[in-house]
Protein backbone atom coordinates (compact mmCIF):
# COMPACT_ATOMS: atom_id res chain seq x y z
CA UNK A 1 0.00 0.00 0.00
CA UNK A 2 1.43 3.38 -0.97
CA UNK A 3 1.84 6.28 1.44
CA UNK A 4 -0.99 8.07 -0.35
CA UNK A 5 -3.32 5.08 0.07
CA UNK A 6 -2.34 4.73 3.71
CA UNK A 7 -3.09 8.41 4.32
CA UNK A 8 -6.45 8.12 2.58
CA UNK A 9 -7.36 5.04 4.61
CA UNK A 10 -6.32 6.75 7.83
CA UNK A 11 -8.42 9.78 6.93
CA UNK A 12 -11.38 7.57 6.17
CA UNK A 13 -10.93 5.69 9.45
CA UNK A 14 -10.80 8.99 11.34
CA UNK A 15 -13.97 10.14 9.60
CA UNK A 16 -15.78 6.92 10.43
CA UNK A 17 -14.64 7.14 14.05
CA UNK A 18 -15.87 10.74 14.28
CA UNK A 19 -19.31 9.88 12.86
CA UNK A 20 -19.56 6.84 15.13
CA UNK A 21 -18.59 8.91 18.16
CA UNK A 22 -21.19 11.57 17.31
CA UNK A 23 -23.90 8.92 16.92
CA UNK A 24 -23.02 7.24 20.20
CA UNK A 25 -22.97 10.60 22.00
CA UNK A 26 -26.38 11.42 20.53
CA UNK A 27 -27.77 8.08 21.71
CA UNK A 28 -26.29 8.60 25.18
CA UNK A 29 -27.87 12.04 25.40
CA UNK A 30 -31.29 10.46 24.83
CA UNK A 31 -30.93 8.31 27.95
CA UNK A 32 -32.01 9.15 31.47
CA UNK A 33 -29.10 11.05 33.10
CA UNK A 34 -28.59 8.41 35.81
CA UNK A 35 -28.62 5.58 33.26
CA UNK A 36 -26.21 7.51 31.06
CA UNK A 37 -23.84 8.00 34.01
CA UNK A 38 -23.99 4.31 34.90
CA UNK A 39 -23.31 3.27 31.32
CA UNK A 40 -20.33 5.62 31.02
CA UNK A 41 -18.92 4.46 34.35
CA UNK A 42 -19.24 0.82 33.27
CA UNK A 43 -18.33 0.88 29.59
CA UNK A 44 -15.97 3.84 29.31
CA UNK A 45 -14.40 4.13 32.75
CA UNK A 46 -14.34 0.38 33.41
CA UNK A 47 -15.94 0.34 36.86
CA UNK A 48 -17.57 -2.87 38.07
CA UNK A 49 -21.28 -3.13 38.84
CA UNK A 50 -20.41 -3.30 42.55
CA UNK A 51 -18.32 -0.14 42.36
CA UNK A 52 -21.07 1.72 40.53
CA UNK A 53 -23.64 0.52 43.07
CA UNK A 54 -21.52 1.85 45.94
CA UNK A 55 -20.87 5.18 44.17
CA UNK A 56 -24.54 5.70 43.43
CA UNK A 57 -25.79 4.17 46.67
CA UNK A 58 -27.89 1.60 44.83
CA UNK A 59 -28.34 -2.15 45.00
CA UNK A 60 -26.11 -4.07 42.57
CA UNK A 61 -29.11 -5.74 40.96
CA UNK A 62 -30.66 -2.32 40.35
CA UNK A 63 -27.50 -1.24 38.56
CA UNK A 64 -27.49 -4.41 36.43
CA UNK A 65 -31.11 -3.91 35.40
CA UNK A 66 -30.62 -0.22 34.62
CA UNK A 67 -27.51 -0.98 32.55
CA UNK A 68 -29.39 -3.67 30.63
CA UNK A 69 -32.30 -1.33 29.94
CA UNK A 70 -30.00 1.55 28.96
CA UNK A 71 -28.18 -0.65 26.45
CA UNK A 72 -31.47 -1.94 25.08
CA UNK A 73 -32.79 1.63 24.77
CA UNK A 74 -29.67 2.67 22.85
CA UNK A 75 -30.12 -0.24 20.42
CA UNK A 76 -33.80 0.62 19.92
CA UNK A 77 -33.00 4.28 19.27
CA UNK A 78 -30.20 3.34 16.88
CA UNK A 79 -32.51 1.04 14.91
CA UNK A 80 -35.23 3.70 14.70
CA UNK A 81 -32.77 6.33 13.52
CA UNK A 82 -31.19 3.97 10.98
CA UNK A 83 -34.62 3.06 9.62
CA UNK A 84 -35.55 6.73 9.38
CA UNK A 85 -32.28 7.52 7.56
CA UNK A 86 -32.77 4.63 5.13
CA UNK A 87 -36.25 5.88 4.26
CA UNK A 88 -34.89 9.36 3.54
CA UNK A 89 -32.44 8.01 0.95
Amino acid sequence: MSTRETGSAAGLDAGVRMVTRERVESLLEALDPVDRSMLILKEVEGFSVGEIARMMELNGNTVKVRLFRARRRMVELHRKRALKESRQD
